[in-house]
């Protein structure tokens, strides 16, 4: 069983999440490959299901992760979406660092 931690301060959605998502990069689920479903998730991370069903909503968010009908199935991109996604996070990044720059700035002239 893979637990969540309580005093990480992530929440628990979060949690699950970034440990689906670092399974998905080890390649433990393939491009392609269906994901457990969200009892399983709960019954597997000690947690109840909305709180399952907000981890592969991250997922989804991310476009790492589809739905069908028949349950939830890795991305066919998701090395691509990975990529894609450092790279818009490190310029996000820059951006605050320039903006936290800008209102020290405003902030030391008053």
């Amino acid at each position: 069983m893979r637990t969540v931690e309580a005093n990480d301060p992530r929440p628990a959605s979060v949690q699950i999440a970034d440990d689906l998502r670092a399974r998905i990069e080890r390649g433990e689920f393939a491009p392609g490959a269906k994901l457990p479903s969200i009892r399983e998730l709960a019954t597997e991370y000690g947690v109840a299901s909305m709180t399952a069903q907000g981890a592969l909503q991250r997922l989804r968010d991310e476009r790492r992760v589809y739905s069908s009908g028949r349950g939830h199935f890795v991305g066919e991109g998701s090395a691509d979406n990975q990529q894609d996604l450092a790279k818009r996070l490190e310029e996000v990044e820059a951006e605050v660092r320039d903006l936290r720059s800008r209102l020290e700035t405003l902030e030391s002239a008053q």
